[in-house]
């Protein structure tokens, strides 16, 4: 019998927004593209969204040039490994190598257009990795542009297969005031000081897909050495009330530099912002509190909320095997739309690995899993995510080894999933076919489980101070 390593690939929109549920999830495919769709939020707000064979997100934000006569144009682009074709290297990293590419074009002739391209390359250690579908690969350059319309665009390459997606808009670059003045914030991913100074990464999408903890994030100020002393400050603003509201605020002192410029990094705390649309606006203002001047930027915070809120009872069925039977239960219990939304955001915050970063890594790795399965065990009978071996492989991980025999021969089909990380088998019969292999050794399995469950409620009990609505469960 033939060894065969399990390798599912998954090809699903590079973006932020990555799950779709359809009213019935017993009945029909989910879709994890549509549901959490930003579409119309980057729409509005101008923010570039290729959905072709790269997809990609794109966004850029004006500051203060180098020189009277231009103006700085930082440009990010977001995308997924899951857009790239990975190829194995001859030491064992699995490569992917991408090119960027941004173009300036002029509405008026008495100003040049203006075209770069970069050649990128990214590095993973693990084929798993080449299949993360949220933003995990981040690009941002500044170019010095001069202040005029532009028929903005940006191309994205895969050098190794040879595809491209491209995105496009009406870009009008403004001179920066001749008085003090304030860019639109940027949203970072992070940032750290070093003795070389400060090193960001921006958030393109203005996209989160669960309430962060902190919105952290950069502006540029020009001719701040006029007037003052300024104060610069931030709050969130919600867009509509459902959103719920936000109180928190930031607020630093401005130092300018020799040239009247200035550049300030801050995390602005949040404590009330669950879901919906937001304004991060930035104020400057003087020694008597008057705003001189201000800028803001949209954010979205889990876009999925609205369809959560309604759709309870699937949503449930969608985090089965990361919720403990007691969780279930007590999350069955919750009414009410916001309540719902701090009940889900609660849930996946006390299973974030590394709180740190405004990823939740285990909410993304478990919807990419959930992906997989529905992709590779689909039946006639039920999709891939509610199969037995799509509830093997979303608690107790992918195999080792796959030992299949799928054509049989006067026997029925069979699959056996090898671990041999932990020293056990698991064996899968298709009895009546249709490619509905049935769990054989639910011993093993019931086994494994109830050592992995037990270390699961270890770690939730030591978390569950941040989320007091489950802490019943774990006592």
């Amino acid at each position: 019998m033939q060894l065969m390593r399990l390798a599912a690939l998954v090809v699903l929109a590079t973006g932020p927004t990555l799950i779709a549920v359809p009213r019935s999830a017993f009945s029909q495919d989910i879709d994890l593209r549509e549901i959490f769709s930003n579409d119309r939020f980057y729409e509005d707000h101008q923010i570039l969204r290729a959905q072709g064979d790269v997809g990609f997100v794109a966004d850029t934000w004006f500051l203060p040039g180098k020189a009277d006569d231009s103006v700085q144009v930082l440009v990010g682009v977001s995308l997924s490994n899951s857009s790239l074709r990975f190829v194995r290297t001859s030491d064992g990293l699995w490569q992917a190598n991408y090119q960027v590419k941004a173009e300036f074009d002029p509405e008026d002739g008495d100003v040049d257009a203006l075209e770069r391209s970069w050649d990128k390359s990214v590095e993973v250690e693990t084929f798993d990795e080449t299949m993360l579908v949220t933003e995990t690969i981040v690009f941002q350059t500044e170019m010095a542009v001069t202040p005029a319309t532009y028929d903005f665009s940006v191309t994205v390459r895969d050098q190794n297969a040879n595809d491209a997606s491209r995105a496009s808009t009406t870009l009008e670059v403004a001179p920066f005031p001749s008085v003090a003045a304030v860019s639109e914030p940027v949203l970072l991913r992070l940032y750290q000081t070093t003795d070389a100074g400060v090193s960001y990464v921006v958030s393109p999408s203005h996209y989160y897909s669960s309430a962060p903890s902190r919105f952290d994030f950069m502006i540029d100020l020009a001719h701040v050495d006029q007037g003052g002393p300024y104060t610069a400050r931030a709050q969130l603003v919600p867009e509509a009330e459902a959103a719920g509201t936000a109180d928190a605020d930031w607020s630093q002192a401005v130092v300018s530099n020799d040239d009247g410029t200035a550049q300030l990094f801050g995390s602005l705390e949040n404590d009330d912002a669950r879901f919906g649309e937001f304004r991060f606006e930035i104020e400057l203002v003087d020694d008597t509190g008057e705003v001189i001047t201000s800028h803001s930027t949209p954010l979205m915070i889990a876009g999925s909320g609205g369809w959560i809120a309604e759709n309870w009872k699937d949503a449930l069925s969608l985090i089965k095997y990361a919720a403990t039977k007691d969780e279930l239960k007590i999350l069955k219990g919750v009414n009410g739309a916001e309540a719902r939304i701090d009940a889900w955001n609660c849930f996946w915050r006390i299973r974030d690995p590394i709180p740190a970063t405004a990823v939740n890594e285990e909410l993304q790795d478990y919807f990419r899993r959930i992906a997989i399965a529905n992709r590779e065990w689909k039946s006639a009978l039920r999709q891939g995510y509610l199969s037995d071996r799509g509830r093997v492989y979303l608690t107790l991980g992918s195999p080792d080894e796959v030992n299949q025999r799928p054509v049989p021969s006067g026997a029925e089909a069979f699959e056996v999933w090898i671990y041999y990380r932990n020293n056990f088998q698991i064996v899968f019969v298709d009895r009546i076919g249709f490619n509905n292999y049935q769990l054989e050794s639910i011993g093993v399995y019931q086994r494994e489980l109830g050592s992995l469950e037990r270390r699961k409620r270890r770690f939730l009990k030591e978390r569950s101070v941040e989320c007091p609505l489950l802490t019943p469960a774990y006592e």
